[in-house]
């Protein structure tokens, strides 16, 4: 199997498990939202937020660094599992002792015990941070699919038992631990490693380098992506953080389903072509291409279908249909920029990517705090709403333009042949909002019922964007007619994505 096949090869599995993964997780977000509301959305969300923040000290930029480093050892893998081990006990006792304060902080107080069963996740996480990054490392994603698939469909199940059993909050709660807990199950069956009783602090210091600006700029963007709800638990409560989530829980799979599949792969496949400058030039490109033709169109229906989709849900959920529109927006615009991280990773350039990163975070929670001081005594939904441009202001505005030339600077890309290489998801998207706008101004079926409004929506909506891409992609319009050809037994008469 030749190296663009193999990376190919390894998208088609990594978007196997990332369609399934978020497509199966999103649904069960829907259903138990429509089922408890937004408060309980909020106190987990709050909880979940504190917890996220303490496990990401687990990992430490080590991941990265792993999947990065060309003459790995067993030893390094060693060194780092077990200083997970013994940084999950200390994590743990922290997230129970300050859970607490930061349920107060949050105008909360019952997020308290969410908290302390949370932190459950913590240790679970720790089990399984090295098998994930010898997979991925591997580009066995194939595996990855059957554990991200597996997992998120077990516990929905669980999750929504609970959730009709009458147990609200913990439903959610619930939800997440066992989904960690089977994932953890299943790394361990599909991975070959297993650590050995040994810890060389000297392999340890030799990935420390890396890890450590690679985890410096994972702090800045976790801060730039949870600030907003941060603030708004600050500044709101639960219900505000709720609703908010929920939008950018349903953004976040959009973007996620079709784009980390791609950057999964890319910090591997750009790091094997890191001194070859043309075959990382057609990397990016390919990754550019792929990212774009499936998230751009997608996030211009579920900002045109946002309301009916909050209706369908429950009428407590409508005001986080104008911020689901604007956080579209938002990804759509980041999405051009999204492998600039992976690339300076891959380069070995982790202190620039940290650099940028906490500027990036630093003057979007400036932006962030004064919007929130601005909408404070306003009603929920301005409120909701001035986070949101807020954020996009930041993003939109200010961090792609910079990200989005580094990139094209360092791989030598041409402003013209960036612009040829996204035109097409463009011009899907735009077709997109101008055919579902004119649905909505005939009124038909906007008497009816939400769901019906929101089906019919989707569907047109697909059919239009996916017609114009295929018209216009033809290198991918290709590919999917030989992967056709070979499923019937025909020859393939495409090379595929080049």
């Amino acid at each position: 199997m030749g190296p663009q096949r193999s990376f190919l090869n390894s998208v088609k599995w990594s978007y196997t498990g990332s369609w399934g993964d978020r497509g199966l997780s999103s649904l069960f977000a829907v259903i138990l939202a429509g089922i408890l509301g937004p408060r309980d959305f909020g106190l987990v969300g709050i909880a979940g937020v504190y917890v996220a923040f303490l496990s990401m000290f687990l990992d430490q930029g080590y991941m990265a660094a792993l999947i990065q480093r060309k003459d790995l050892e067993p030893e390094h893998l060693d060194a780092v599992f077990w200083m997970d081990q013994v940084l999950s006990v200390v994590l743990v006792g922290a997230s129970i002792l300050f859970g607490g304060w930061w349920a107060a902080r949050n105008h909360a107080p019952g997020a308290r015990l969410i908290i302390s069963v949370l932190s459950l996740c913590i240790p679970i996480r720790a089990l399984a941070i090295i098998q994930g990054a010898i997979l991925q490392k591997e580009m066995d994603f194939k595996s990855l699919a059957i554990r991200n698939n597996a997992s998120t469909l077990a516990s929905g199940v669980i999750g929504l038992g609970m959730a009709f059993a009458g147990l609200r909050v913990w439903a959610l709660v619930g939800q997440q631990i066992s989904k960690e807990f089977i994932a953890f199950l299943l790394l361990w069956k599909l991975s070959h490693w297993r650590p050995h009783f040994e810890f060389s602090w000297k392999h340890l210091k030799e990935l420390t380098g890396f890890s450590t600006s690679n985890f410096i700029a994972q702090l800045a963007l976790f801060a730039e992506a949870q600030s907003s709800s941060v603030l708004l638990g600050l500044f709101f409560g639960p219900l505000a953080v709720g609703l908010y989530r929920l939008a950018d829980r349903i953004t976040n799979a959009v973007v996620t389903a079709a784009t980390s599949s791609v950057q999964a792969v890319s910090l591997p496949e750009f790091s094997r072509h890191q001194h070859q400058p043309e075959e990382l030039r057609r990397s990016v490109l390919t990754c550019i291409r792929l990212s774009s033709a499936v998230t751009i169109p997608a996030l211009a229906g579920l900002a045109a279908v946002s309301r009916p989709l909050m209706a369908t849900i429950g009428a407590s959920w409508l005001p986080a249909s104008g911020v689901l529109k604007i956080l579209c927006g938002l990804s759509a615009t980041m999405i051009l920029s999204y492998f600039t991280g992976p690339l300076l990773q891959a380069l070995s350039r982790p202190h620039q990517l940290a650099v940028l990163e906490w500027a990036r975070a630093a003057v979007g929670s400036g932006i962030l705090v004064l919007a929130g001081v601005l909408v404070r005594h306003s009603d929920i939904t301005r409120q909701l709403m001035g986070i949101a441009l807020a954020r996009f202001a930041n993003g939109a505005l200010l961090v792609t333009p910079v990200f989005l030339y580094l990139l094209l600077r360092l791989c030598k890309i041409s402003v013209r042949e960036f612009a040829l290489t996204v035109w097409p998801s463009a011009a899907s998207a735009v077709s997109v909002l101008v055919v579902l706008a004119l649905f909505e101004f005939s009124g038909w079926l906007g008497s009816g019922k939400p769901l019906l409004l929101l089906l019919a929506e989707v569907a047109l909506g697909g059919v239009v964007g996916i017609t114009v891409l295929l018209a216009l992609e033809t290198s991918l319009r290709k590919s999917l007619v030989g992967m056709w050809q070979r499923s019937f037994g025909g020859e393939a008469t495409s090379n595929g994505l080049a």
